[in-house]
């Protein structure tokens, strides 16, 4: 009997010990899960809208930000300067933008992005701060390089918000980000203008307000938005947040952040600082180019764990290689359209800045209309699949910067058609784009990935406004005396007021113009109608080039590959205080 009995203590024993490893092992496996990203729920959750709202709002806000003051650049030169490089209030904010993305993006990959979109709005509160007390135009500057680096940590919302939601709705998501900054889109050039012209506070009250919603971005995302606190890589790596800062590719962080910085300000300096053949800005562009060549050596064969992660390029030649290739160009012919269209409205229509809003807004709503539209449809139908999207919207725009050639003076009715067409397709395009750019990439990869594609875009506009800018600049040191000397030397003028009168007009300086020797009202007036059909001469130009760019974009978004497919239910994250519920409502 006692052979029995002591299988049976055996028994027993072996049975408690399997219990106890299931135990263990499932307790191991709770606790890896609670720690790592996981696959989040299909559904929306309240947690998951307070997120999206604390991330839209911030998004939004250095949106407002870039829209308003964009518009009224040459108002604050007027109140601190006037000065001779006011233009780099906006230039210095792009450059900082544009370094920043990638940065933001690839790093907040690594460590998590809650803490980077609170200190991208601080930025935002600070930036603002010196704008209020601003007494000189290099304060405003260093202003805008402070709201560059924010704006560029606050659109970590376009990759954020996409990581919460099924693949298969992020386009959807993406459209709802573009019915949130539908306000200044459609009225921020309106609002910019109306600041300046009847607020007692003229520029600053814009900062103010940026400073308020800053502000209010902050607290929403402190108390709203907890992603995970171990993102993928520090899980696949096995270490800590502060470890894999001390480990990050640094030197593939020098030569990204040099390149761009190099290359945006050379190109920025080129023809309105220096001149085309001066090493003043050949230098810093050449310097940046290389740069950026070395980065991509440096990456490829110098480092194991480079920050431009490799598994983006590799064997997606005709995915995510493409489609930055098509954001590169489209981005060239973009710029067009969003940069250069108060320039238009002021020299082909001589309009005022007030004016200039109202004629912005049909393009505004075509902007909202084209991203809306595309972040709906994008993969759910047969016609609509990525690659056609991005296909229709580079041919859109390729009739609309076509039908914008043809604009002249008294055409105000076709241009503002012809604007909504163009800036529906940049709509349409870049979300599009990220759409794509996000389903082609691996989930610890998203930021980098999406955040790449605004520093892509940046440059590519950056020398498309350089080729633009010398079309522009010849067009009117050719053309522009010649035709304006035939108009006004019949009616009176002496000859030696030719050369300042041009000169006057160009800068938007009439009230001068009208006090040079031999001036009438009349003749001030045939020389602005003049000048007018030389700008028309010019505008021909640059939307010419457009077109080829747009025609180059076309042509890439013809050998993209479709992804569509990658639009499932799959959800790349599950933000904390889900987790937290969840445990909670286990334990009840």
């Amino acid at each position: 009997m006692g052979k029995p009995d002591d299988m049976n203590i055996d028994d027993t024993k072996a049975a408690e010990a399997v219990v106890v490893e299931d135990v263990n092992k499932l307790h191991l496996t709770v606790s890896q899960e609670a720690a790592t990203p996981g696959e989040g729920e299909a559904m929306m959750t309240k947690a998951k809208w307070l997120a999206c709202i604390a991330l839209g709002l911030g998004y939004t806000t250095q949106f407002q930000q870039g829209a308003c003051t964009g518009a009224i650049l040459k108002s604050i030169d007027e109140e601190l300067g006037p000065t001779n490089y006011y233009n780099w209030m906006l230039g210095a904010n792009t450059i900082a933008t544009a370094v920043t993305l990638p940065l933001a993006g690839g790093i907040s990959d690594i460590i998590g992005r809650r803490w980077f979109l609170i200190y991208g709005g601080v930025l935002g509160i600070i930036s603002g701060i010196v704008a209020v007390s601003a007494q000189s135009i290099p304060q405003v500057i260093a202003s805008s390089v402070l709201a560059g680096m924010g704006g560029g940590a606050q659109q970590l919302a376009l990759a954020a918000t996409g990581e919460l939601v099924p693949n298969k709705h992020r386009g959807k998501v993406q459209a709802c980000l573009d019915l949130a900054i539908l306000p200044w889109t459609i009225f921020g050039t309106l609002t910019g203008g109306a600041m300046v012209t009847y607020h007692s506070l003229t520029f600053r009250i814009n900062f103010i307000i940026g400073i308020i919603l800053n502000t209010i971005s902050c607290l929403m995302a402190f108390f709203c938005y907890f992603p995970p606190t171990r993102t993928h890589k520090l899980i696949e790596r096995g270490t800590t947040k502060w470890k894999a800062l001390a480990s990050l590719d640094w030197i593939g962080v020098g030569f990204l952040t040099v390149g761009l910085v190099l290359l945006l300000a050379g190109v920025a300096l080129g023809g309105a600082t220096y001149p085309w053949d001066h090493p003043g800005w050949i230098v810093p562009t050449v310097l940046g180019f290389v740069s950026l060549v070395s980065l991509g050596f440096w990456e490829w064969k110098g480092t194991k764990e480079p920050f431009m992660a490799r598994e983006l390029f590799a064997g997606k030649l005709r995915t995510f290689v493409l489609f930055l290739c098509v954001d590169f160009v489209a981005g060239m012919a973009l710029y067009a359209s969003a940069a250069f269209w108060a320039q238009l409205c002021r020299g082909v229509w001589q309009v005022t800045p007030i004016k200039v809003g109202v004629l912005s807004i049909p393009g505004g709503f075509g902007g909202a209309i084209g991203g809306f539209a595309a972040g709906m449809v994008i993969g759910r139908y047969k016609y609509t699949s990525t690659k056609h999207c991005l296909i229709f919207g580079t041919i859109l725009k390729i009739i609309a910067d076509v039908m914008l050639m043809h604009l002249k003076p008294g055409t105000i009715p076709l241009g503002l058609g012809t604007g909504f067409i163009s800036m529906v397709s940049t709509g349409w395009t870049s979300v599009s784009l990220i759409v794509c750019v996000q389903l082609t990439c691996e989930d610890e990869d998203i930021g980098l990935a999406t955040l790449m594609l605004g520093s892509v875009r940046a440059v590519g506009g950056s020398v498309a406004v350089t080729i633009y800018s010398s079309l522009l600049t010849n067009t009117m040191k050719t053309d522009a005396g010649p035709r304006v000397g035939e108009v006004v030397l019949k009616m009176g003028l002496p000859i030696s007021s030719l050369r300042p009168l041009v000169l006057l007009l160009i800068n938007e300086d009439t009230e001068l113009a009208g006090h040079l020797p031999g001036m009438t009202p009349e003749i001030l007036q045939a020389a602005r109608d003049a000048l007018a059909w030389s700008w028309t001469l010019a505008f021909k130009r640059v939307y010419t080039a457009a077109t080829a760019f747009a025609c180059l974009a076309c042509v890439a978004a013809i050998f993209t590959k479709d992804v569509s497919h990658a639009m499932t239910d799959h959800v790349a994250v599950r933000l904390e205080n889900e987790k937290e519920k969840e445990k909670e409502i286990t334990t009840a």
